[in-house]
This record gives structure tokens, sequence and C-alpha cells, in this order.
């Protein structure tokens, strides 16, 4: 399993109908994730970063099968006009883990 993390950013004055388009996300979007390999998936707010968890079986795989789902595709339409390019004029940028700890260690 791969834990991947990543940041993206919107504008602050658009937190709250980010937050808000969060609380009905589709559930064939859901399903979806399951059926690619998303077991854990978590997006956490500080102003307007955003900081998003993910556990997953192949990451690369999982992200080239919903590129084209419709459900996926269809969300990715709804929230574009909230999320913010990065400098690199990405939305999102993978960034990298130096540390875990797993109580199951040790």
């Amino acid at each position: 399993m791969q834990r991947v993390s990543f940041v993206l950013q919107i504008d602050e004055r658009n937190r709250e109908a980010y937050i808000e388009r969060h609380r009905n996300v589709d559930p064939e979007l859901l399903k979806a994730f399951g059926e690619v390999g998303i077991r854990t998936y978590s997006i956490f707010i500080d102003g307007g970063k955003l900081f998003a968890y993910m556990e997953v079986e192949d990451f690369e795989q999982a992200m080239q099968t919903l590129s084209t789902h419709p459900a996926n595709v269809r969300w990715q339409q709804f929230m574009a006009d909230l999320l913010v390019k990065h400098e690199d004029g990405n939305i999102v940028r993978e960034i990298a883990e130096v540390f875990h700890y797993s109580g199951d260690e040790g």
C-alpha cells in the first residue's frame, strides 16, 4: 500500500464553498475510489492551503484510471473554479514523506 500526499491551493475567500462542496461528494466518485484501490483519502485545510493524504494500492494506476472516469471528470470540472494553479502550472503538487510511525511497528 502506498501513502501519498499532495498540496492544493484555493483562494481563502472560497474556503466555505470548498468545504460545502465536499459535504456531498458524488457517491459514484466514492465508489470509483474504492474500485481503483484507494483505501483512505483525507483532505485537510489551513487557510487556502489544502493538504491531501491517500493510501492507495497503486497511485499512478489509480490516477490514470480516474482521469477518464466520468464521475471524476464531472467532479474535476465542478471543482475547477476553486482550485488555484501552483507556480509550475499544476493544481496538484506531490509532497515527500519524511516521517511515518505505525503502531504496528516495533
